[in-house]
């Protein structure tokens, strides 16, 4: 039998346990600065310091101890995609640092990333932002909010009005020439583009209505998870460019209602120009 969905008062017991841990992690990258110099080069641009592992290491004791049958997915120490996702089981996806460049190089737009799944589902998600103390979290059917407060996405109707939001893929990207174009083409529809280098922030701006829309390609299940729920409590659409699963998807998209099958055309429209 496939693991059901809690009822709403165990729903909302597990976001506040996720939300313990996300400012559990935020009070640990404010205080564990000084192990920012420590660094791994995972891949090019893609960076790992001691602190994130070590957050890591420490969220997944507390979850082991706390739910001994859920499973753990983290970024840092369970090498490649959560493709083990069992129906008949929860599972932990976190991502301590999303934004680690940023984060060691003292850009302040990182965030801590945390989402429950069951099966392949987010039930729960928290995006805590240890530089602005906002915490963003969700559950299923029971809505998003920042530090307490509902959140809603944007009413923006026209493209040409809509702020958009990205990451950067990393240099040696395969797809650059797609993103590239894909970049050229919401420059010249949206109102403006913004890169803070934080997936899981951008994804939680949507979600406030601070972007209206969204979209990347090389990214991971980490930094999904928390977002999408977000979004979706919070009356928004994320769908996937590539036609696979959101959680082994590499190419993701996202938007306010007003606008959605505006910017699937746009996307749409951009990839073709490379046919």
């Amino acid at each position: 039998m496939n693991a059901s969905i809690p009822p709403p008062d165990d729903l909302l017991r597990l976001r506040d346990f996720a939300q313990s841990l996300a400012r559990e992690a935020a009070a640990a990258i404010t205080q564990g600065l000084a192990q920012a110099h420590r660094v791994t080069e995972k891949a090019p641009g893609d960076w790992c310091s001691a602190l994130d592992a070590a957050i890591e290491q420490e969220l997944r004791a507390r979850i082991a101890h706390t739910f001994p049958t859920h499973q753990f997915w983290g970024e840092e120490s369970d090498a490649g995609e959560p493709t083990r996702l069992d129906p008949d089981r929860y599972t932990w996806l976190i991502d301590p640092i999303d934004g680690s460049m940023n984060f060691l190089r003292g850009y302040p737009q990182y965030a801590v990333s945390i989402a429950l799944l069951q099966g392949s589902e987010p039930i729960v998600g928290c995006v805590m932002d240890p530089v602005r103390g906002e915490c963003f979290d969700a559950a299923l059917g029971l809505g998003a909010q920042v530090n307490g407060t509902p959140l809603r996405v944007a009413h923006t109707a026209q493209l040409a009005q809509a702020v958009a939001a990205t990451v950067f893929p990393k240099p040696t990207a395969a797809w650059m020439d797609l993103y590239l174009a894909e970049l050229g083409a919401c420059l010249r529809g949206c109102a403006g583009a913004r890169r803070a280098g934080s997936m899981a922030l951008e994804l939680a701006y949507l979600a406030a209505g601070r972007v209206d829309v969204f979209w990347a390609r090389g990214m991971g299940a980490w930094d999904a998870a928390a977002g999408r729920l977000l979004i979706q409590e919070a009356g928004g659409a994320f769908w996937t460019l590539d036609g696979e699963p959101w959680w082994r998807s590499r190419a993701v998209a996202a938007s306010a209602p007003g606008v959605e099958t505006l910017w699937q055309n746009l996307l749409q429209d951009a990839a073709q120009t490379l046919k």
